[in-house]
């Protein structure tokens, strides 16, 4: 299946989200789209525009998309001419605006939205070679660390106006985005940003063997003690990614948060829960989304070059799961992004946001698993 599911992805998926998913006129990409594949107005976050300009610089460097650097480069025009604000050397994004007039809606500054404009700021800048990218992270750098960094805890402030707690998953999208800007552009102090969360993982998110999401202000913990076995799978390809780079040992906390994510977070028909108690790891909520398939295909990737020769079959077992409940529904190139339990749709609309899962799980398991005969061989 997961030659089926990459095959997908490229004949079918990235073709209707270069057209229907892609507003022309405003030279944005569209937030979501209804059931039968027309544009919906809600509000356009840049969280969404970044990781779509992400997905289709990206496709385009995997041979994937004709058209994906054009677009890329068009959206990330728009990007900025809507939701950038500049104030003496820093760039920060409103939240969102309206799709129409392009008016803002939400002035909040957000971590988790940076770090996607960093990250896809790496993906274009490895297409066009622009130098003009390079310098629009390095404000963007700039604000993330004056302002939506806590100078008295550490980590990062999950927006502006900061809320009273703090979540892991913006410091690992971070995290994502200094990797990617170090693979692109090499010796701007990327990997030593990219260091110092990796540190605050193994000081604050990673206790007892579990990666908690959510804390209080000064990193206490939360009444909400979870975790997701899709960020477990997330984190064990993130971390390998800096062990490639840093030349840091990352192995034994990669083999940790797959094992603990397989053994806890696999529910008996084969996908993955959403989230589970970080006290007694009792599932807490027995949906499912498509994102932490898709990163599991990303962390079996890893495992496997680790030495595991199960893991193609696993990664395998996730595509079928894609395929057989979320992908090529409710339209053609389209998926629903949550089910409960029993697999019944939870959301009537199709959001852009996962592409971004989906086209990135598909090109590292093409690199990973068909460089042999691995991939032929889990199906």
């Amino acid at each position: 299946m997961l030659n089926d599911y990459i095959s997908w992805i490229k004949n079918i998926a990235l073709p209707v989200w270069e057209g229907r998913g892609f507003d022309a006129r405003a030279g944005r990409f569209r937030e979501r789209l209804d059931r039968n594949g027309a544009p919906l107005a809600v509000p356009h976050r840049s969280m969404v525009q970044a990781r779509q300009i992400f997905v289709f610089a990206h496709a385009a460097e995997c041979g994937w998309s004709q058209a994906g650097q054009e677009l890329a480069e068009r959206a990330m025009q728009s990007l900025i001419r809507d939701f950038a604000s500049r104030e003496d050397d820093t760039t920060s994004f409103v939240f969102s605006i309206d799709p129409t007039s392009g008016s803002i809606i939400s002035s909040t500054r957000d971590a988790y939205a940076h770090a996607f404009v960093l990250f896809s700021i790496a993906a274009l800048y490895r297409l066009n070679r622009d130098a003009q990218l390079l310098a629009l992270a390095d404000g963007i750098i700039r604000f993330v660390e004056r302002k939506l960094h806590d100078p008295v805890y550490g980590g990062l402030f999950d927006a502006l106006p900061a809320p009273d707690e703090k979540r892991q998953n913006p410091h690992m999208h971070l995290l994502e985005a200094y990797l990617f800007l170090e693979r692109a552009a090499p010796g701007r102090g990327y990997l030593e940003r990219a260091a110092a969360i990796v540190s605050l993982f193994g000081e604050r998110f990673f206790i007892g063997e579990r990666l908690l999401e959510y804390f209080t202000g000064d990193w206490g913990a939360a009444n909400r003690a979870v975790w997701e076995p899709g960020h477990h799978f997330e984190w064990a390809w993130l971390l390998d990614e800096y062990a490639a780079l840093s030349g840091h040992d990352s192995s034994a906390l990669c083999e940790s948060l797959y094992a603990s994510a397989k053994a806890g977070g696999v529910a008996d028909d084969g996908l993955i829960v959403d989230e589970i108690s970080a006290r007694d790891d009792v599932v807490v909520k027995g949906s499912h989304r498509v994102w932490p398939h898709t990163e599991a295909i990303k962390a079996a990737a890893t495992l496997y070059t680790l030495g595991d020769a199960t893991a193609p079959a696993f990664a395998d077992r996730m595509a079928a799961g894609l395929m057989s409940t979320f992908l090529d529904r409710p339209f053609h190139g389209g998926w629903i992004d949550h089910v409960s339990a029993a697999r019944e749709a939870l959301v009537d609309y199709v959001p852009a946001s996962s592409l971004y899962h989906i086209v990135l799980a598909g090109s590292v398991a093409a690199k990973a698993f068909a460089s042999d005969a691995a991939l032929t061989k889990a199906e």
